[in-house]
């Protein structure tokens, strides 16, 4: 199977900065020992309060699995009352 390359982002309530950067880097620890998981980066924009994951995984059955576990669950939990607006995901193509 192909490599699956994911930039996600989350835009913190004003206020709600620290908090949201807090829980995000919760995830790099138990995520980068997951099987299938090749790289997962979390990154902070010039903007505040913007944050962006850059992952690479080994399959879409990797990345699936991910989204399966208690730490993935309980951000998407963690994170609802600290966003503006949604948890974006985009799976990215390769165009060359």
């Amino acid at each position: 199977m192909d490599e699956i390359r994911v930039i996600a982002r989350a835009l913190a309530r004003i206020g709600k900065e620290e908090q949201l950067r807090n829980t995000l880097l919760g995830m790099l620890t138990p995520t980068r020992a997951e099987r299938g998981c090749r790289l997962y980066e979390l990154y902070e924009s010039s903007s505040r309060g913007l944050f962006y994951f850059y992952e690479e995984w080994e399959s879409q059955d990797a990345l699936d699995r991910h989204t399966t576990t208690p730490h993935y669950k309980q951000l998407a939990q963690n994170i609802r009352g600290l966003l503006e607006g949604a948890f974006e995901v985009n799976i990215l193509d390769s165009l060359g």
